[in-house]
């Protein structure tokens, strides 16, 4: 059975406190855990997409922007990228990310939102969601937590465990069935993607 919102946060012992349209702002600066989500409903699928709402013009914008991107060791061209990213799509579950704040909700949130393709700081996660054509129509439901790093590994889990096998048979990584956005969870997904995000800075420069 997919994961629903009510699902996400109860793996973790949590009730949402919030849900606010993507590009505002959770209302707390406390620490805690998030959801992006195609749905501001907590129990319903009725907003899932068969097949991933590309945009085309922002695989373009990354490459152009990080020119040392490779695919599988090649430089790829936006169809063969488009057709990668594709492949991580789970046409039955609403939930695209799963993320924490380690310190303020309101402050990590907005880093997400202001991260540009290509840029690594101040929050390159998740950054397949900038690839989606309906990014401004997406979800972010929150709740705090004291410990947001357990929390999240606790959600994650639970996505997991109930991505539905015929689900897992779409996947280019079935062995990591994680949401769509989210990369890294115990191992990274097998995705092939190299110099997507600026190289990280050297100590003192």
């Amino acid at each position: 059975m997919p994961t629903a919102i009510v699902d996400g946060f109860g793996a973790a012992g949590l009730v949402r406190d919030d849900v606010v349209k993507w590009g505002t702002k959770p209302r707390t600066s406390d620490r805690g855990v998030y959801i992006v989500s195609l749905t501001d409903s907590l129990d319903s699928f009725d907003a899932k997409r068969i097949e991933a709402p590309l945009a085309a013009p922002e695989f373009q914008r990354l490459l152009n922007v990080r020119p040392e991107l490779t695919l599988d060791h090649n430089r790829p061209t936006p169809e063969q990228l488009m057709a990668r990213v594709r492949g991580f799509w789970i046409p039955d579950e609403v939930i695209l990310y799963v993320g924490l704040a380690g310190s303020s909700l309101s402050k990590r949130v907005g880093q997400y939102y202001n991260t540009l393709i290509g840029r690594r700081s101040p929050h390159a996660g998740g950054y397949f969601l900038k690839l989606l054509s309906n990014l401004n129509q997406l979800w972010v439901h929150y709740a705090r937590h004291p410990d947001p790093e357990l929390a999240e590994d606790r959600m994650l889990q639970r996505f997991c465990e109930h991505v539905s096998q015929e689900s897992r048979l779409t996947l280019l990584d079935p062995l990591h069935p994680l949401p769509f956005a989210n990369l890294e969870w115990c191992a990274r997904k097998t995705h092939g993607l190299r110099g997507a995000c600026e190289a990280r800075r050297k100590r003192g420069s």
